[in-house]
């Protein structure tokens, strides 16, 4: 540790006067070898560094100087992070550290993108990421982000900060990160700081010569680390401490190797929590049951209101114990991730799933094996020295309070003991791995051409030729990769054949088509496996659709298109490597009972229903859990299926839905001439308008899926509630739907017979009255949301000096709103004929011009409004437009109801199969107004929004960010 700061050190005295950013024992300073050493390199002049250091050297912190010198200096900071559970936590202490000194306490200013979904920091959507001065984001949805609409020119106003760095070097995602970087080091920064644990000595000086960084290398911890081999003759011992690396030590004296005696051994020495590290998930239950096995209950543990908790996990609990793993659910495995902070578990059997970067305060771990089952060589082998290695570096770590991390691991002979040796040794790091390989072009080559990157063939491969996984190739082999043209002319190739790309005899050109696959991040198969099916079956399951006059069958069709993303290409080696996988539990016993696949046969994407027995199974979880069914019915579904599984299938899914839909709405634009669209997508296609009106259903499918629910029910995500919790937990707001409340107008009820329905749906938990505060959230819920658009917009609104006509838009009521629309409408250049001028009884409103501005129609227009910020526009108003443009003799014309302040939750559904319509809440329409003022919408996109039949929705909207 430092007590001073480096001689010409230029953190602001506001930084070094900020407790959380300046730690201090005393009168001192308090600072880690790493973060001097990263400071003395310049950090706080804005110089560009790579930091290896070991864990528990205070990497984090260096970031949080970067990003606090960079607010400084009126920049905005992105955070980089491997995984979405770290991109969770760097939020929460982001939002803690910089929301109100630094950002006047303004939530909309710091977003959290990964692929889960764009949140700011009141946890609302936020459609607009680039904007904020504060992201945090996955490596693989920043690149996303950056590729819509082709990377800015110019990032010299950014700070990155890039965590888990070494993630280039994985052999399955190392390629989006490599492309990324590539991206940002031509367009350039601000500042870059790189952060790694486990990179390789020549590693981290190529990385660091390939970006242009100063490279700041730590070989020591702040806290000692030891781990201690044990076999049957002896013990060996690894240790690192602050004054450096020790030899490795051969020690006679044998202690215990049963697990349960080491792991009891560690709690007596008060090394607590204990980790017990598995290789697999069915361990994390055996070994958690036999240790229990031997434990008495000696507390009772409470689960918060709303966590759907398995129930065995809590009698582990209660016995001081838990599990963690994949297939616990993400609110079940951050309960336990907080009981182990708070110390009421004393051992946590678990799989790397706790290992990913996450500062967890651990006293020791055990490694209950430390080789896992390899498919292609059909053995076991060792895992990596730099995972073994960062997963022990879990332990003992800065802040936990405990002098010295112990690991313990266990040889069953000489020949392991070797192995065991190499992965012990401090002293060595594994060799950074290749991100980039030919076997990677399928996903990248879109990238690099719908990103602006490239034009050619050959500037294509000069792009890949200059990565850092192309310059590591050519020292490997014989000095080039010219062998890696051949393989990247075959996926362009690819690429041309799925319409993605068009060739001339001087460039290729990206279609509309080629570009929105970039964005969406799916492999072009997967549309076109979308497409295929939708021009032979669309119009067959466009009759299963619910519409004003008919139920239709909405839970069938999400399981056609649960079924479907299942089979899709992402989940087959079809267009190169998987993507995603369906866990083998799903089809671990075959196919199960199966009444819907069986009743569907002739519309499911694939028949038999029984061939593929994990996207059978699957699909029926996904279909049950998006209908609602609580824990007890899903997992006796599929036998071995936990409730985690299905929540990180629905996941899966859910992005790949949402993805498709994307394409679907902004690739079949009226707009674009019918030779520039996917032959499937043209107006010769007779299906053509059968698979635009399923753009809108598969969003509203994904979002079914992502969150678990009807469709009637996704409103009360959105409800604020006033107490510990700010939102409903899915198994609360499943407790409503069963008993009947979940509609909008039941909620607000306040009359004993609703009050005794609310409370048994949400009985009381340590004296808080859920009930009591979900009626209260109801009643306030379109209140709230105005409010928090309103103050967005109307800051938006300044800077165009519109803000007359954006609190119009909001004050407005009856023929006023109408007249507020038409003025925003013709600030743009639309103009606007009133159609019902008293002399017309029951014609639509409006007729919105748009074919004045060369688009293919015009809109005709009802705008609805209710007087109260409670009342929500009904089903029957929002399809009045319908009936008013055939009365007008508009009949075939798009038309739309703008709706204020919102319309009923049930009407989405409801719509779903009206060819022309679509419905828009006052909200969404101004912030589609704002964003064309703004320049990051065009008047094509606005109208290709509004003429897409369903809800037309802010999530829907394309950002322009180039």
């Amino acid at each position: 540790m430092k007590t001073t700061l480096p001689t010409g050190c230029k953190l602001s005295q506001r930084v070094l006067e900020t407790a959380e950013l300046m730690p201090r024992d005393g009168e001192n300073y308090s600072i880690t070898d790493a973060q001097y050493a990263a400071l003395d390199a310049g950090l706080a002049d804005g110089k560009s560094l790579l930091i290896s250091a070991p864990t528990s050297t205070g990497k984090t912190l260096i970031g949080w100087w970067a990003a606090a010198t960079g607010l400084e200096h009126g920049k905005k900071f992105v955070y980089l992070v491997s995984h979405r559970a770290l991109a969770s936590q760097k939020f929460d202490e982001i939002q803690k550290l910089f929301r109100g000194p630094w950002l006047g306490d303004d939530p909309h200013t710091l977003v959290c993108a990964t692929g889960d979904g764009v949140t700011d920091g009141s946890g609302r959507a936020n459609s607009a990421p680039l904007s904020a001065t504060i992201l945090v984001a996955t490596y693989e949805k920043y690149l996303a982000l950056i590729s819509a609409g082709g990377p800015p020119q110019d990032l010299s106003n950014v700070v990155f900060v890039c965590d888990e760095i070494q993630l280039i070097g994985d052999g399955s995602r190392g390629k989006h990160v490599e492309l990324l970087l590539s991206v940002l080091k031509r367009t350039g920064w601000y500042q870059f700081i790189g952060l790694s644990a486990v990179m390789d000595d020549v590693g981290a000086q190529q990385f660091a010569h390939w970006l242009d960084l100063s490279l700041v290398k730590v070989e020591t911890r702040e806290k000692s680390l030891t781990i201690e081999g044990r076999w049957r003759n002896g013990r060996l011992i690894a240790r690192s401490t602050p004054d450096g690396i020790e030899p490795l030590r051969q020690l006679p004296s044998v202690k215990r190797m049963e697990l349960n005696g080491m792991v009891q051994e560690l709690i007596a020495l008060d090394k607590k929590p204990v980790i017990v590290f598995c290789m697999k998930v069915d361990d994390c239950y055996e070994l958690a049951a036999k240790w229990a096995a031997t434990q008495a209950v000696t507390q009772s543990v409470e689960a918060p209101a709303g966590l759907d908790l398995d129930s065995g996990l809590l009698q582990l609990i209660n016995k001081r114990c838990a599990f963690h793993n994949a297939e616990l659910s993400e609110a079940e495995r951050s309960f336990v991730e907080d009981l182990m902070e708070a110390k009421t578990v004393d051992v946590v059997f678990a799989t790397s799933t706790l290992a990913a970067g996450v500062n967890f305060p651990l006293g020791s771990a055990v490694f209950s094996k430390w080789k896992r089952w390899d498919f292609d060589k059909r053995e076991h082998v060792p895992i990596r020295r730099d995972e073994f290695q960062n997963m022990a570096g879990r332990v003992g770590r800065m802040g936990q309070g405990t002098d010295e991390g112990i690991v313990l691991a266990t040889a069953g002979g000489a020949s392991d003991l070797a192995l065991l040796q190499q992965l012990m040794d401090f002293s060595k790091r594994e060799t950074l791995g290749v991100g980039i390989t030919p076997a990677d072009f399928g996903s990248l080559v879109i990238q690099l051409f719908a990103g602006g990157l490239c034009t050619t063939r050959n500037e294509a491969f000069t792009l890949m030729a200059a990565t850092l996984s192309a310059s590591r190739e050519a020292e490997r082999g014989v000095g080039n990769v010219e062998h890696w043209r051949r393989h990247l002319d075959q996926q362009i190739d690819r690429l041309i054949e799925t319409h993605c790309l068009i060739e001339t005899k001087t460039r290729l050109v990206v279609t509309e088509f080629g570009k929105a696959v970039a964005r969406s991040g799916l492999k072009p198969e997967t549309v076109e496996h979308f497409l295929h099916y939708l021009s032979e079956h669309g119009e067959q399951a466009a009759k299963l659709l619910p519409t004003p006059g008919q139920e239709g069958r909405d839970d069938d069709l999400l399981f056609i298109f649960a079924h479907g993303s299942l089979l899709s290409p992402e989940f087959t080696l079809t267009g190169g490597p998987r993507t995603r996988n369906v866990s083998y539990r799903f089809s671990r016993y075959g196919a199960i009972a199966n009444p819907r696949a069986e009743a569907l046969e002739d519309l499911l994407f694939e028949r038999p229903w029984i061939a593929d027995p994990g996207a059978a199974n699957g699909a029926r979880a996904l279909s049950e859990w998006a209908a609602g069914a609580d824990r007890e019915t899903l997992e006796q579904l599929v036998p071995d299926v936990r409730l985690g599984l299905i929540e990180s299938l629905a996941r899966d899914v859910s992005w790949l839905l949402a993805a498709v839909s994307e394409v679907i709405g902004s690739s079949s634009s009226p707009t674009l001439a019918d030779a520039a669209r996917h032959p499937l997508l043209r107006s010769t296609n007779p299906t053509l308008p059968h698979i635009r009106k399923f753009s809108r259903v598969l969003r509203r499918y994904a979002v079914r899926i992502g969150l678990g629910l009807p469709s009637e029910c996704h409103w009360l995500k959105e409800l604020e509630l006033r107490g510990p919790a700010k939102r409903l937990t899915r198994m609360q707001i499943v407790s409503l739907h069963q008993q009947g409340i979940s509609r909008p107008h039941l909620l607000m009820d306040g009359s004993p017979a609703m009050d005794a329905l609310r409370e048994a749906a949400l009985p009381k938990v340590g004296g808080i009255a859920y009930a009591n505060q979900v009626r209260d959230a109801a009643r306030n819920w379109k209140v709230d949301q105005r409010r928090h658009f309103r103050g967005r917009h109307e800051k938006k609104a300044v800077r165009h000096s519109v803000e007359n006509i954006v609190s119009d838009l909001y004050d407005m009521r009856g023929k006023d709103l109408e007249a507020a629309v038409i003025a925003a409408f013709e600030d743009l250049g639309i103009n606007c004929t009133v159609l019902d001028d008293g002399t017309k009884p029951a014609w639509p409103d409006l007729k919105i011009e748009f074919s004045a501005s060369g688009m293919a129609s015009d809109i005709v227009a009802e705008v609805k409004s209710k007087e109260r910020e409670t009342a929500l526009v009904s089903l029957n108003d929002a399809i009045e437009v319908i009936s008013a443009a055939a009365i007008a003799g508009l009949s075939g014309t798009p038309v739309a109801t703008i709706c204020s302040p919102g319309v009923e939750p049930s009407v989405p559904t409801a719509i779903s199969g009206c060819n022309h319509l679509s419905v828009v809440e006052l909200v969404d329409l101004a912030e589609a107004y704002l964003r064309i003022k703004d320049g990051n919408l065009t008047i094509a996109e606005l109208h290709n929004w509004l003429t897409t039949p369903g809800i037309a929705i802010t999530e829907d909207l394309p950002f322009n960010n180039s």
